[in-house]
């Protein structure tokens, strides 16, 4: 259900084709053979005389062109991709996976910048496949649900209420994660403060600390539900014993990487039982059905609603540019300067790389990474010694990444 919300047209796809403008260079499409084979030429400034990395980086933006080349030429009005800044994210970090049959028909360097010209074909379902993965990789994040309730007037607490239990099951249904309630309810009473905090949107480090770090929580669904009771309407239809709810439900989904804001929604809708408390729940569960999604009963597959789809897609696109910060022991200005570079150069899905402060030889930096936080530390670990440094990891949460590090 997913891949078919997925959709974009041919306008789009050269938006982001003029998006890319930072890494403009030739391109064509073959003259002959298939409407899905090109060319398209790549390139990447040298640093250190490393010509093999260069030529790689160059390879992968030549891979990156084609594309967005083919998927503009070919596929145009079909659908691959609907929403611009979430799939061309997606297509920049895993280009290198989507052209297949490939070949590198020349290779140069001029001054200190190596170029690439790759030909190879670009296939629909290649592309489907890896919107798939970078959905099924971080389109589920483990969620916490805070929703202050309220049923004819009486207060439920946040994290012990109905309209929690019926997010969890609705969602949970369909493969989506929660911390689990009686740990909400031990933290509500333990870290009282910091909860209400996270109950009122305030995402703060020490609410980063508890739910992000401590709990692996990384959306906190929080909000407002309520029910009024409009019985006599329906008394006055002749169904006496039946008691009729209406209920309004004001959720936002917060990012708790960063704090954000990544989805809001109001909705109402009505429920009917005969006993007062079930006819509420009644109400609420229709009003999650709506912003939530369902299960198809003839097919079996859930179809997302507004707001899940909202916090889907708003996460994926954060998730392909993460901040991550990056606590640095060992280097002095220098040092790090070079360390700063060689980051932004040579780390595949680092978008960028900003210095934050230096005191001696401890440093801060916040790196913009296309993955998590345990991908940008394998990466490092990899290169670190071509790099010139010796890395080793002190701490590594969600957010933040702790590392000594050396010159060689």
């Amino acid at each position: 259900m997913i891949s078919k919300k997925l959709s974009i047209g041919l306008s789009i796809i050269l938006i982001f084709s003029i998006a890319c403008g930072g890494k403009q260079t030739k391109s064509s499409q073959a003259k002959s053979g298939p409407a899905n084979r090109g060319q398209a030429t790549g390139y990447a400034t040298i640093f250190d005389d490393d010509i093999a990395l260069a030529k790689d980086r160059a390879t992968d933006d030549a891979k990156s062109k084609l594309v967005i080349q083919i998927l503009g030429e070919t596929i145009s009005g079909r659908s691959v991709v609907q929403d611009f800044e979430l799939v061309s994210s997606i297509i920049e970090a895993k280009s290198f996976g989507l052209v297949k049959n490939d070949r590198i028909v020349k290779s140069w360097q001029e001054g200190n910048t190596y170029f690439v010209t790759v030909e190879g074909t670009v296939e629909e379902a290649a592309v489907q496949n890896a919107i798939q993965s970078i959905l099924n990789t971080y389109g589920k994040p483990k969620f916490m649900v805070l929703v202050n309730e309220k049923f004819d007037g009486v207060n439920n607490t946040p994290g012990f209420t109905e309209t929690e239990m019926i997010i969890q099951q609705v969602m949970g249904n369909s493969g989506f994660e929660f911390v689990d309630s009686s740990i909400i309810q031990s933290l509500s009473t333990r870290n009282k403060a910091i909860m209400n905090n996270a109950a009122n949107g305030v995402v703060n480090e020490n609410v980063q600390n508890l739910l992000l770090n401590d709990t692996g929580a990384e959306v906190l669904i929080i909000g407002t539900a309520e029910t009024f009771d409009q019985s006599a309407a329906v008394q006055a239809m002749g169904a006496q014993n039946m008691k009729s709810k209406q209920a309004i439900v004001r959720l936002r989904a917060v990012d708790l990487y960063t704090g954000k804001i990544i989805a809001s929604v109001t909705q109402n809708a009505p429920g009917l039982h005969i006993e007062e408390n079930t006819a509420s729940k009644a109400a609420i569960e229709a009003v999650m059905r709506i912003v939530l999604g369902r299960t198809d009963r003839d097919t079996g597959k859930f179809a997302m609603g507004v707001f899940l789809n909202q916090i889907v897609n708003a996460f994926v696109k954060a998730a392909n540019e993460r901040q991550i910060d990056l606590l640095i022991n060992g280097l002095n200005y220098e040092d790090l300067k070079t360390f700063r570079n060689a980051l932004a150069s040579r780390i595949r899905g680092v978008k960028s790389v900003v210095p934050k402060s230096q005191t001696g030889t401890t440093s801060r930096l916040e790196i913009y990474f296309a993955g998590k936080t345990n991908d940008f530390a394998d990466e490092l670990l990899a290169k670190a010694s071509a790099m010139g440094f010796n890395i080793s990891i002190t701490e590594s949460f969600p957010n933040r990444l702790g590392i000594r590090a050396t010159r060689k």
